[in-house]
C-alpha cells in the first residue's frame, strides 16, 4: 500500500473514532443514568480498541515496504500488548 493512501485512511478511521466518542457523549447527555452510561462505555470498550489496531495495522501496512517484516511484526505485538494491557 502507497504510503500516502495509507496516510489518508489512518486519518479517517481516526476521525471516524472521534465521531463515535462524540456520539456516546451525546447519548450519556441524552440519558443521564448510570445503567446508561455504563452501557454506551461498553460498546466504546470494543469499538475504540478494535479502530485503534486496525489503525495499526493500516500503518504498518503502509511501513511494509520499508521496513523490515521482523521489525512490522514486533509493531503490531507491540499495539497488541497495548490494548491487552490497557483493557479491562
Amino acid at each position: 500500500m502507497e504510503a500516502g493512501i495509507a496516510a489518508k485512511i489512518m486519518v479517517y478511521l481516526r476521525l471516524s473514532l472521534a465521531i463515535i466518542s462524540l456520539i456516546a457523549v451525546y447519548l450519556m447527555f441524552k440519558f443521564p443514568t448510570v445503567e446508561a452510561g455504563l452501557r454506551i462505555n461498553a460498546v466504546l470498550s470494543i469499538t475504540n480498541p478494535l479502530i485503534l489496531l486496525l489503525i495499526n495495522l493500516v500503518g504498518v501496512t503502509g511501513l511494509a515496504g520499508k521496513v523490515p517484516l521482523s521489525k512490522l511484526v514486533m509493531i503490531l505485538l507491540g499495539a497488541v500488548f497495548i490494548v491487552i494491557g490497557t483493557s479491562k
